[in-house]
């Protein structure tokens, strides 16, 4: 009995050994758990962080589509107001040329309609002068 006794007493010393190796390896993976957890937390912070900043690059990228979009529009009525100007100045010329031409024409006919007095009232003189002098 003494010997099933000694037995009993091995097994059970070794069934402790068993169960602090047990304990061990159950604080460890507590540990490794609440790290996990820690891990986990970080994760998730860092997740929220990331969905925040992605939010936010999607509302800036809106806004800059947005910004493009007008400058686009802004540069195509640029363009046609330019197109615009370009057409009008071009017909100021043409009008331009044309006014001269017909202000030139008026003023030459001024011109000699007013040499043509004038040359009259000289002729009248000096035929008056002639005259006056023949007699």
């Amino acid at each position: 009995m003494e010997e099933i006794l000694r037995q009993m007493l091995s097994e059970i010393k070794e069934m402790r050994v068993d169960i602090n190796e047990l304990r061990k390896d159950t604080n460890e993976l507590k540990k490794d758990t609440n790290e996990l957890k820690k891990d986990t937390s970080e994760l998730k912070k860092d997740t929220y962080e990331l969905r925040k900043d992605t939010n936010e690059l999607k509302k800036d990228t809106y806004e800059l589509r947005k910004d493009t979009n007008e400058l686009k529009k802004d540069t195509y009525e640029l363009r046609e107001g330019q197109k615009r100007l370009e057409a009008g100045q071009e017909k100021l010329q043409k009008n331009l040329v044309d006014s001269l031409g017909l202000y030139t024409d008026k003023i030459v006919d001024y011109v000699d309609n007013r040499t043509e007095v004038l040359n009259k009232r000289v002729y009248k003189v000096e035929s008056e002068i002639e005259r006056m002098s023949r007699q």
